[in-house]
Order: C-alpha cells, then structure tokens, then sequence
C-alpha cells in the first residue's frame, strides 16, 4: 500500500511541475479518480491524452474539454470492463459536448449506443478518425453507418481486428467480468 501512495505522489508531482506537457498516456488500472481533473488543470498544452484500462467519467472528460482546449487525440479504451450503460452513456454524451476540437477519438470497448456516437458526430466537426472497436451496442446499418462514412476519414468498425492495440496480450488474461473485484466507483 505505501508502494502505490508513493507511485501516486511521484505522478502527481510530476504533473504538477509539468505545464509543458504535450502527450500523456496512462494504463492498466492506474488509480485516478478525482485526482486525474485536479492534474489535468495543470495541462493547457495537452493535445494527446491516452487512457487504456482506466475509468474515467464524465466530469473528467468535461474537466479535459475547459482546461485543455489544444487536446487534438483522445484515447479512452476500457476493453473488458462491465459498468452501467449510463456512464458510457455520459462519457459520450460529454465528448460531444465538451470536445469540439478533438481530431482523434479511440474509444475501444466503450459500450455507448448510436445516441451517445450521434452526439459526438454532430458536434464534433474536425473529427477525422474514429475507431469504435468492440463498441458493440452501436449499430452501423442505418443513418449513424451513413454518417460514419461520410464524415470520417480513417473508421474502425466494431468487429475490425485489434491487432495494433498497444495492450492485447495483458487485457486478454485480464477479461473482468466480474464487477465483484473490480468495482466500478463512478456507478455507485
């Protein structure tokens, strides 16, 4: 336990002396919590934030939408995590409302519905790429699989391969299906 209060400390520090910081990318159950917006205040420069394996809400896509307005990428991949329905929901909903610069958008395994993916499509007019892998409660048949490719340039579908995914090999022992152990704060 005092390993991770140390870890944490060491980050946060280093956050904080970081206003400079261009990229940032963290995996693997990496507690943040409300930590993460208190940090993020620090990084008007930020213009790739990657998240791979952490849970985030939508506060903390809202605090990224007020203080880091250059972020151009964002990377939100929660492969294998069973939450509600209505944090992704959320999630969506406040990357379409808060992220309207954003160019890149990665969100592997979010369990959003066409609702939450029109939303982000409507308003987020400069987005090029798009990957939706293993985003399986969307459905491309119909106006959003129009608008898809209409709009954006590079798409991931649902059922594309993941082969490029930067933590496979980690996540695929790692599948939590059970919300016993890994509880999910934002859903209390």
């Amino acid at each position: 336990m005092h390993y991770k209060a140390m870890f944490l400390y060491d980050c946060f520090r280093l956050f904080y002396r970081s206003s400079q910081l261009r990229r940032l990318e963290m995996a693997h159950k990496f507690f943040i919590g409300k930590l993460i917006s208190v940090a993020l205040m620090k990084f008007p420069l930020l213009e790739e934030l990657n998240l791979y394996e952490i849970r985030i809400s939508k506060e903390e896509i809202e605090t990224v939408g007020r203080y880091c307005p250059m972020l151009k990428t964002l990377k939100v991949n929660q492969r294998g995590y069973v939450g509600s329905l209505t944090r992704y929901y959320e999630i969506a909903i406040a990357i379409g409302q808060n992220l309207l610069g954003i160019r890149h958008l990665e969100l592997i395994g979010n369990k959003m519905t066409n609702v939450g993916s029109s939303v982000i499509l409507d308003n987020c007019h400069h987005l090029e790429t798009l990957d939706l892998r293993e985003c399986f409660c969307i459905d491309l048949k119909g106006d959003l699989g129009k608008q898809c490719s209409k709009q954006i340039k590079y798409l991931k579908l649902p059922n594309d391969s993941l082969e490029d995914y930067p933590y496979i090999y980690a996540i695929e022992s790692e599948y939590y299906e059970d919300d016993y152990y890994y509880a999910d704060p934002y859903d209390t």
